[in-house]
């Protein structure tokens, strides 16, 4: 039965209560009935809830201080009853000798019934003067000497205030009937916390005997409950858990899927996290009661453990280049479409499948590449990167799959060094067919290497990347289907910057930053030159604009980028040939060049070239100042 502890503040009350106590007994367990102090009520409490207790009977103040301590444990107040109460009135009425006697209630409101019918039902003019705490009392009861009130009905406090002023009063009663009724109402809660404790064992019971981590979480995030196989999957014990949110516990877990879950009632299916360097699916499920989300529900399906290279190891690699800089909160990404594409490289990251990138030329394939490894289980493992379209094959060969001699005598081949990591390979259409098959075993978790017949197990990552269409490819029998097949499992498609104009200005300041803070020089873009850089298409997309920002940096003269400055610089970084020929020419704005032309046609009469044009002598003198037009019209 339930653990109850009866908390009274007056001995004459612990007396009264104690054989009422022992009669309903049947319905729980008292833990104590005893008489306590005010000032201690909560530290007593807290003992007592340590001890086992599980619900607290209390009166008055020291109820709602027991209220106020933010206690699990459930609370049943004594309350005078409406009996009670009316005698102790009639008994004031005779005693004063008034028809209709003024009398003040003074005390905390929850320890009376309900007094709207009083005044009809006893003939008194009843005020009431409620307060918070213990230090209301005094003031409370002057306030009733001065509203004219005939007497007061008060604690200890309340009636030696009015016997100061002169005033009858009376002690708040609690007598048996309040006792009574407070106990019955403990009984009917205790029954409801066994019923509750006969349902938690049995949960408890399934719960601990499934082999999946589960746990309970309240709308705060606050962790309820916990299984067994919980508290071994995070090594944690009870008491390092209970209580504590879950972002405390595990500060990797993603916020905003624990915010779309708990406010939004959105489930998160099978995703990936490191706990305690083990690989752990995870679901999350909303607990929905009478429509209202409540909490939710995670379950922890545990995998292999995430393998940590050597630190030494590490260290050597990080050396020599190989490591991942680029991460998901360092990107720009403003376009909706590219949102969602990094929202889906968020979830794909964790997992340890193949991931194919497309996209033209200097899309960020490997930017992404970077993120996609910094998110995953194996971060803090090796990043190698190789360009297929930078080596003949022979050497491809050799530094991904070693050389022909002895494996003694060789250097560690690429696809080694990458074991418990990433392989990032772009350019992966220039791999020829025997390269091709070696690749596909990697995928398959074996490798091939050089001068050996035996295929060894691997761990890698493979993430590889593409310009052209390789299911063309495929179509030609110019790259393998199978290969094709296993590393567009997953695949991330990026967009070139003239189909996303909104990331255009934010990879711009992005990378005006990095070579501002390189080269310690400082610029700022007006904003002529931030809208030529909007309508410009950026063919040579990231790669050319960075390339762009480095420029102007370094040849600026004065602070303001303008955009006949930032004009020139792209036009000068973007070649051209003349058309069957190999003469290289700069690009040339199309309006630009007319409106030279016509300038060195009229001889320089700006009347002319605008009638021309067909637009004002304004127009064309801004045309000439946009476009940077030399005196000699030149361009």
């Amino acid at each position: 039965m339930a653990k109850v502890a009866i908390l009274v503040p007056y001995r004459e009350i612990c007396e009264l209560a104690r054989p009422l106590a022992e009669r309903a007994s049947k319905h729980f367990t008292v833990m104590c009935l005893e008489f306590t102090r005010t000032e201690l009520v909560e530290s007593r409490v807290r003992e007592l809830e340590s001890q086992g207790c599980e619900l607290v009977v209390a009166r008055g103040a020291q109820a709602q201080i027991v209220k106020r301590s933010n206690l699990r444990m459930p609370l049943v107040e004594i309350r005078v009853t409406t009996q009670e109460l009316g005698m102790v009135m009639l008994d004031l009425k005779r005693e004063l000798g008034i028809a209709c006697p003024r009398l003040g209630l003074v005390g905390f409101a929850n320890m009376f019934c309900d007094t709207a019918q009083f005044n009809q039902l006893f003939g008194v003019d009843l005020r009431l003067y409620m307060v918070e705490d213990t230090a209301g009392l005094a003031p409370a009861t002057e306030q009733a000497y001065q509203d004219g009130c005939n007497a007061v009905i008060g604690g200890d406090i309340s009636c030696e205030h009015a016997r100061h002023m002169g005033m009858a009063c009376r002690f708040i009663p609690s007598g048996e009937e309040s006792l009574r009724t407070a106990l019955e109402t403990a009984g009917r809660v205790c029954y409801a916390i066994d019923l509750e404790k006969h349902n938690s064992a049995e949960m408890d019971t399934m719960l601990n005997y499934t082999f999946n981590g589960i746990m309970q979480i309240d709308r705060n995030g606050v962790i309820l409950r916990v299984n067994r196989a919980g508290y071994d999957l995070l090594e944690r014990r009870p008491s390092d858990l209970l209580g504590q949110t879950l972002t405390a516990v595990l500060p990797n877990f993603n916020r905003k899927v624990l915010e779309d879950t708990l406010f939004q009632g959105k489930e998160a299916y099978a995703f990936l996290m490191d706990i305690k360097h083990k690989v752990a699916i995870v679901n999350l499920a909303p607990i929905r009661v009478d429509g209202e989300i409540d909490g939710a529900i995670l379950t922890f399906q545990e995998g292999k453990r995430v393998i940590e290279m050597d630190g030494e190891l590490r260290r050597e690699l990080y050396q020599r280049g190989y490591i991942a800089k680029y991460t998901f909160d360092k990107t720009q990404a403003c376009n909706k479409e590219v949102q969602a594409t990094i929202a889906l490289a968020k979830r794909i990251a964790k997992y340890n499948a193949p991931v194919l990138l497309a996209g033209e030329a200097g899309t960020g394939k490997d930017i992404m590449a970077q993120c996609l490894h910094n998110e995953s289980l194996a971060r803090n493992n090796a990043f190698v990167p190789l360009d297929c379209s930078a080596w003949l094959p022979d050497t491809l060969d050799t530094m991904l799959f070693g050389n022909y001699t002895t494996k003694k005598e060789t250097p560690t081949s690429m696809a080694e060094l990458a074991q418990d990591g990433t392989l990032y390979l772009s350019h992966v259409e220039d791999l020829p067919f025997e390269m091709q098959y070696k690749l596909l075993n990697l995928l398959q978790g074996k490798f091939l290497h050089n001068g050996s017949n035996r295929p060894v197990a691997a761990n890698v990552r493979v993430i590889v990347s593409s310009c052209v269409n390789l299911a063309a490819r495929v179509e030609r029998n110019e790259f393998r289907g199978d290969l094709y097949y296993a590393l567009s499992v997953l695949s991330l498609e990026l967009l070139p910057l003239r189909r996303r104009r909104e990331d255009i200005l934010p990879w711009a300041e992005f990378y005006l930053d990095e070579w501002q803070e390189k080269y310690k020089r400082y610029v700022h873009l007006t904003q002529g030159a931030r809208q030529f850089l909007l309508d410009y298409d950026w063919p040579g997309n990231l790669d050319q604009l960075s390339r762009v920002c480095e420029r102007i940096v370094l040849l600026t003269e004065k602070r303001n980028i303008d955009e006949v400055f930032l004009r020139r610089q792209v036009e000068q970084i973007t070649p051209k040939t003349l058309p069957g020929t190999e003469k290289v020419v700069l690009y040339k704005d199309q309006k630009a060049v007319e409106i030279a032309a016509l300038l060195r046609r009229y001889s320089g009469n700006r009347e002319r070239v605008a009638e021309e044009l067909g637009v004002s002598k304004t127009t064309l003198w801004r045309y000439i100042k946009k476009y940077g037009i030399e005196p000699d019209y030149n361009y």
